[in-house]
C-alpha cells in the first residue's frame, strides 16, 4: 500500500470489498433458497401421502361395504345375482389395491409412512377374509389414521427445519457481512494509516514553514500521490529558503541605504502616528520620533499640512532650515511616507543668485542709461562720417539689447523673490491688444509682416492685470516677430468661452523642433539661436511666470516650417457679476424640484425652464429618493413641511448616502431653522424668483459651504466637533504660510482663526476668502486661557470658541443669528 497511490489503493480495498459481500450474498441467498425448496419438497410429498392415505381409507371403506353386502360364502340368489356380486367384490379390491400402491409409491421416502400402509394392506387382508370378525373394519382403518397423523408430523417437521436453515442462512450472512465489513475497516485503516504519517509531518513542516522556519523537509515516501506532494513541498521550502535569504539580504541593504540616506524619511500609520523614521528624521524633525502621533492633543507637527506635502513638493522653514517636503500614500490606505531634504544650500545659493542678478541688474541701469543717452546726443552731432555713424548705430543696437536683457533679468528676480503681485481689474483686451499692435508696428514694417488681430466687438472685459498681460502679450509678439521671416503673418486671435479666456498669438513663422519645444520655457533657452542672434532667452519664461500668476497655463502648437502658436488660458477671468455667473452656471443642469404645492413646483420649473434648466418636480420626499437613485441631478430644490416624510428625512438621508452626499440642495420653506447647521442654502417663502435662481447657481458653483481653520493642535477636538455637527466641509492650517498656500489651492468662504496661535496676526491677514458666495466672513476664536493678540484693521469681531458654531450658522442663515450671543453678529 505505502508504493500503490491513494487512489489504486481504494479501488483494490473496494473492489475486494464487493466480492467478498458479494459470494457472502450469493452463498446466504442459496441457503435460503434450498431451504425453502426443501420445505416445499417435503410439505409436497406430505401432503400428497396424506390425500392418497384418504383414498386407500376411502378405498378400504368402500371394500368392506361391498362385502358386508355381497358375503363370499353366500348362497342365494341366482348365479348371475352371485357373478355380479363377485364382481363388485374383485373391483372395490382391485380398486384398494391401486390406491395402497399409488400411497406405497409415495411413501417410498419415508419407513414408518410404508409401515403404516402394511400393516393397512394386512389388515385389509383380514377383513376380506372375516368381513364380520368383531373389531377387523376398526383394525383395518387404524393404520391409515395414524398414517395421515404421520403426515401433519412431516409437515409441522419439515416448517421447523425450513425455519432452523433460514436462521443458519440469516446468521451465516449476517457473519459473512461483518467479517467483511471488518475486513474493509481493517483495509480502509490500513490506507489511512498509510496516508496519515505523511500528512502529519507535511502539516507540521508547513507550521514550521509559515513560523518562519525554512530549513524545513519532509520524507517522500507514503502513497505516490503524498510522495509527489512532499517533493513538491520539499521544492518550495528551498524556494522559499532561496527566497527569504535574498529578501533578508535586500532588507539589510535596503535598511543601510536607508539609515545612509541624507533624506529624512519618515513612516505614518492611518492614524497619523509615526511608526519609523530614519537617523537623519532625527536631525531634521526631532520630534517625530516613532511612536508620536501626529494629530490629537499633545501631537507632534508634520513641517507642512501632509494633504499639501501629497500634493506636490512643499518648501518650509524648519529648525532653522529649509526643507523640501513630500509625502505619497502607502499601498491599501496603511499610512503615508514622508521624504523631508534639506535644502538650506540651495536655497542659500538661489537666494544669492537671485540677489546678484537683482543687484547686477540694477546697478547696471543706471550706467545703461548713460550710455544710451550720450549715444542719442553723439548721434545728433554734426560733422559725424558714415562710418562714425555706422559705429553709433551700432552700440545703439548693442545697448538697447542691453537694457531689454536688464530688464529681462529684473523681472525674473522679481519673479523669483515673490515680488510680483498681480493687481487684477476690469481689462478691455481688445483695447490692449491694439495698444501693443500699435507700438510694434514699426518694427513689423521694417520686415513687411502682417499682424492679423480677431477680437469679437461684444467681448466682456476681463478681470486681469493689464500690465502684466500686456507684457505677456508683448513677449509673445516680439518673439513671433523675430522667428518669422520678411513678409510672413502674425495674429491674435482672443475669445472667451465658458468661464474662461484665451489669448493665442500664432505666427507663419520657421516653427520648433519637439526637442526645442520641450525647451522653449526654460531661461536663456533659444530655438534655434534666434533671428540674428537677438533675443535673451528670458521672454517666454517670464511669461510662463506671469500667466502661473494668474491662475492660468500656456500651451504651444508647433512644427518646422509651419509656424508656432501660443494660447494662454486663464481660468474664471470674464467680468459677470456674480448672479450672471450663478445664472450661467444653471444653464444645461438637471434640477430636481420637491414641492407638495403644485402651483408652486409649477412655477419654479417654468422659472428655470427659461434659463436652459432641464426640471423635474416631485410632490414627496418619497418620490425624491426614489428618482435621485434611480436619474442623475445637479442639484435639488427641497421644501420642508410636506405630507408623509418630512424634507429633514430627505436631507439626512441624502446626506447618509455616499453616492448623494456632495449633492448641493437649496432649502425652500417657510421653516429656516435647524436645517441651516447642516450648512445648506436657504431661500424662505414666499420665494423670491430671483434669489432662488442665484442661489442655485451659487449652490452649483460652491457646492457647500467650506471653512477654513487656523488653530493649535490641542484644540482641533475642540472646534472639529463643532464643525462635524455642523456638517460644513473645513480644512486645518496652524500658520500663516500654510492658510495663504491653503486660499491660494482651494475656494473658502468662512475663516476661522484661533488667537492662541504663536502668529495669529498674520494668519488673519494670510485668511485671502475667495469662495463664491456673496459674503465671506472671518471669525477669530477667543481662548480664555490665551491672550487676544493685536490684529491688523478691518478683522471679524472675535467670539468665544464656544459660539464658533453659532456663528457660522448666522452666517447661513440670517433668521439664526437671533439666538447669537452679544457682538457675534456676522460681519
Amino acid at each position: 500500500m505505502r508504493r500503490l497511490s491513494i487512489a489504486a489503493s481504494l479501488r483494490g480495498a473496494l473492489l475486494g470489498l464487493t466480492v467478498v459481500l458479494a459470494v457472502v450474498a450469493a452463498v446466504g441467498v442459496a441457503a435460503l433458497y434450498g431451504s425453502r425448496q426443501d420445505y416445499e419438497d417435503s410439505l409436497s410429498d406430505a401432503l400428497q401421502l396424506q390425500t392418497a392415505a384418504g383414498r386407500v381409507l376411502a378405498a378400504g371403506v368402500v371394500e368392506e361395504a361391498t362385502l358386508r353386502l355381497t358375503p363370499a360364502g353366500a348362497s342365494g340368489g341366482s348365479a348371475a345375482a352371485r357373478a355380479a356380486a363377485a364382481e363388485r367384490r374383485a373391483r372395490a379390491r382391485d380398486a384398494f389395491d391401486q390406491t395402497l400402491a399409488a400411497a406405497r409409491t409415495l411413501a417410498a421416502g419415508d419407513a414408518a409412512s410404508r409401515d403404516f400402509l402394511d400393516r393397512a394392506d394386512r389388515a385389509q387382508a383380514v377383513l376380506r377374509k372375516n368381513p364380520g370378525a368383531r373389531g377387523a373394519p376398526l383394525a383395518a382403518r387404524e393404520p391409515l389414521v395414524r398414517l395421515t397423523s404421520r403426515q401433519d408430523d412431516r409437515i409441522a417437521s419439515a416448517r421447523d427445519e425450513a425455519k432452523r436453515a433460514s436462521r443458519r442462512a440469516f446468521t451465516a450472512i449476517l457473519v459473512g457481512g461483518g467479517l467483511a465489513l471488518l475486513v474493509a475497516i481493517a483495509l480502509v485503516a490500513a490506507l489511512v494509516a498509510a496516508v496519515r504519517r505523511p500528512l502529519d509531518g507535511l502539516v507540521t513542516a508547513s507550521r514550521r514553514l509559515a513560523d518562519g522556519r525554512s530549513d524545513v523537509s519532509v520524507p517522500e515516501d507514503g502513497p505516490e500521490e503524498l510522495r509527489t506532494l512532499a517533493r513538491s513541498f520539499n521544492v518550495m521550502a528551498a524556494d522559499v529558503r532561496s527566497a527569504t535569504s535574498r529578501l533578508e539580504s535586500e532588507r539589510r541593504r535596503l535598511d543601510v541605504t536607508i539609515r545612509s540616506l541624507g533624506d529624512a524619511l519618515v513612516i505614518l500609520d492611518s492614524g497619523g502616528v509615526v511608526t519609523a523614521a530614519n537617523p537623519r528624521a532625527t536631525e531634521l524633525l526631532p520630534e517625530l520620533t516613532p511612536g508620536t502621533s501626529t494629530s490629537g492633543p499633545g501631537a507632534g507637527r508634520l513641517p507642512v499640512p501632509l494633504d499639501q506635502a501629497l500634493a506636490a513638493e512643499v518648501e518650509t522653514e524648519s529648525g532653522g532650515r529649509t526643507v523640501a517636503v513630500t509625502a505619497a500614500p502607502l499601498e491599501h490606505g496603511d499610512g503615508h511616507v514622508l521624504t523631508v531634504r534639506d535644502v538650506s544650500e540651495r536655497a542659500r545659493l538661489e537666494r544669492l543668485k537671485s540677489e546678484f542678478v537683482a543687484t547686477a541688474s540694477h546697478e547696471l541701469r543706471s550706467p545703461l542709461t548713460s550710455i544710451k543717452g550720450f549715444v542719442e546726443l553723439l548721434g545728433d552731432t554734426d560733422g559725424l562720417s558714415p562710418r562714425q555713424q555706422e559705429f553709433l548705430r551700432i552700440v545703439s543696437v548693442s545697448t538697447d539689447r542691453l537694457v531689454e536683457l536688464v530688464a529681462d533679468l529684473l523681472d525674473v528676480a522679481r519673479v523669483e523673490a515673490g515680488a510680483v503681485e498681480i493687481q487684477r481689474r476690469p481689462t478691455d483686451l481688445g483695447e490692449l491688444v491694439g495698444e501693443i499692435a500699435e507700438m510694434l508696428a514699426p518694427r513689423l514694417q521694417e520686415r513687411s509682416q502682417t499682424l492679423n488681430i480677431d477680437v469679437p466687438a461684444d467681448l466682456p472685459r476681463a478681470v486681469v492685470d493689464p500690465a502684466r498681460i500686456r507684457q505677456v502679450l508683448t513677449n509673445l509678439l516680439t518673439n513671433a516677430h523675430l522667428y518669422t521671416g520678411e513678409g510672413g503673418t502674425l495674429g491674435v486671435r482672443v475669445r472667451a468661452p465658458g468661464n474662461t479666456i484665451t489669448l493665442t498669438v500664432g505666427d507663419t513663422g520657421r516653427g520648433m523642433s519637439p526637442e526645442d519645444a520641450a525647451h522653449v520655457f526654460d531661461r536663456f533657452y533659444r530655438a534655434g539661436g534666434g533671428d540674428d542672434g537677438q533675443g535673451t532667452g528670458l521672454g517666454l519664461a517670464i511669461v510662463k511666470s506671469l500667466v502661473d500668476l494668474h491662475g492660468g497655463r500656456i500651451d504651444i502648437e508647433t512644427a518646422l516650417g509651419q509656424g508656432t502658436s501660443f494660447t494662454v488660458v486663464l481660468p474664471f477671468a470674464t467680468e459677470m457679476t456674480r448672479p450672471q455667473v450663478a445664472r450661467q452656471a444653471l444653464r444645461g443642469k438637471r434640477i430636481l424640484v420637491v414641492e407638495d404645492e403644485r402651483e408652486i413646483a409649477e412655477l419654479l420649473a417654468r422659472r428655470l425652464g427659461e434659463l436652459g434648466v432641464l426640471v423635474r418636480t416631485v410632490p414627496s420626499g418619497a418620490e425624491a429618493l426614489e428618482r435621485l437613485r434611480t436619474e442623475r441631478f445637479d442639484a435639488m430644490t427641497l421644501d420642508i413641511l410636506m405630507p408623509g416624510m418630512s424634507g429633514m428625512e430627505v436631507l439626512r438621508t441624502v446626506r447618509a448616502d455616499a453616492a448623494l452626499a456632495s449633492l448641493p440642495v437649496v432649502v425652500v420653506s417657510v421653516f429656516s431653522g435647524r436645517e441651516a447647521l447642516t450648512g445648506e442654502w436657504v431661500v424662505g417663502k414666499p420665494i423670491d424668483l430671483d434669489q432662488l435662481v442665484d442661489t442655485l447657481g451659487a449652490a452649483l458653483l460652491a457646492s457647500r459651504v467650506r471653512v477654513l481653520v487656523a488653530a493649535r493642535p490641542e484644540l482641533r477636538w475642540r472646534l472639529g466637533r463643532t464643525l462635524e455637527d455642523l456638517g460644513v466641509a473645513h480644512d486645518w492650517v496652524e500658520d500663516a504660510g500654510a492658510a495663504a498656500t491653503a486660499c491660494a489651492a482651494s475656494f473658502y468662504e468662512v475663516g476661522v482663526v484661533e488667537s492662541g496661535l504663536d502668529d495669529a496676526a498674520a494668519v488673519v491677514a494670510a485668511m485671502d476668502l475667495r469662495g463664491r458666495r456673496t459674503a465671506h466672513t472671518l471669525i477669530v476664536a477667543t481662548d480664555p486661557a490665551a491672550p487676544l493678540p493685536a490684529l491688523p484693521a478691518g478683522a471679524a469681531d472675535a467670539v468665544s470658541l464656544d459660539d464658533v458654531g453659532a456663528v457660522i450658522l448666522g452666517l447661513l442663515d440670517p433668521a439664526a443669528s437671533r439666538g447669537l450671543p452679544d457682538g457675534a453678529a456676522p460681519k
